[in-house]
């Protein structure tokens, strides 16, 4: 189990630290890269993955209310312990919610569970980004935004890919190898993107990221728990939530607080905090995940 934990998880920290001790050292500017990954590396995967045959949209139901309700619960979980993070509710519930799905959920779930796992980590994904332009910004702002939501090329991939798959159209050869190129390329280079931005992150508050992380990752934990006592899942899947609930918070979180003004800098503590506590957090998520 040793073995498998670094097998997993080494791959992805030394990644991530080889783009923070280059931007540490260069401080490059990626704003653009960055902009290339999510608006468009990131939803090619998601289409390819989607609109691939090995994608069962009727198994992917209770899989998709599944990843919902975490989100819910985790939150309404938190809501009564916000204080003791010294952060205000607005600021800590977001952090609980809303995890870092695409740098790091993504590789993680592919590496623990290969390639065939790659639909559900997709779904993760989606889910929680649809939850956190609408639910998340509620909670920070008090409304919608809906330009996040129908802007957000990640949800018309997510369209365009159901209906490839629905209507079981075959796409063409070299369309796919390029498909296929693109997402090989992206997994390394959301890390080495992760790692950067870490680098350029001011901490700040530390005390309130530390017990905000901590407890961040015990309610997920107890929730993802609790939900997999309610419902029936294959094990990949129950592996894939348990993972879900042991990654870091979102950096999305941060640029929502700094957009609505709300504790951005313990936003940023939190989700800084959150990754480096992630090095104890995944393995054992990992651990608890192929636990019989």
């Amino acid at each position: 189990m040793f073995q498998k934990i670094i097998e997993i998880t080494l791959p992805i920290f030394l990644i991530a630290w080889l783009g923070f001790a280059y931007s540490r050292r260069f401080k490059p500017d990626l704003g653009g890269a960055n902009k290339l990954i999510v608006d468009l590396a990131l939803p090619i995967l998601i289409f390819s993955s989607l609109a691939s045959k090995s994608f069962d949209p009727q198994s992917a139901i209770t899989f998709t209310f599944a990843s919902m309700t975490l989100i819910v619960l985790s939150g309404l979980l938190a809501w009564p312990v916000a204080r003791f993070s010294g952060a205000s509710v607005k600021a800590f519930l977001p952090c609980v919610m809303f995890t870092n799905v695409g740098p790091i959920g993504i590789p993680l779930i592919a590496l623990a569970y290969g390639p065939e796992s790659l639909p559900l980590s997709i779904v993760l994904l989606v889910i929680s980004n649809i939850l956190h332009f609408t639910l998340g910004a509620i909670v920070m702002s008090g409304r919608v935004d809906w330009r996040l939501v129908y802007a957000n090329p990640l949800i018309w991939a997510t369209l365009l890919g159901l209906w490839v798959s629905h209507m079981q159209w075959e796409i063409p050869s070299p369309l796919q190898t390029a498909l296929t190129m693109v997402g090989n390329v992206l997994v390394p280079m959301m890390l080495l993107s992760l790692g950067s931005r870490l680098a350029s992150s001011q901490l700040h508050d530390v005390r309130v990221g530390v017990n905000a992380s901590i407890l961040t990752w015990v309610i997920r934990l107890v929730s993802v728990l609790l939900l997999l006592q309610l419902l029936t899942l294959q094990p990949i899947e129950r592996g894939a939530m348990i993972l879900f609930a042991c990654l870091p918070p979102a950096v999305f979180n941060f640029l929502l607080a700094d957009k609505f003004h709300v504790e951005p800098e313990k936003v940023a503590s939190t989700v800084v905090m959150g990754h480096i506590f992630s090095m104890v957090f995944l393995p054992l998520g990992i651990w608890l995940a192929f636990l019989k």
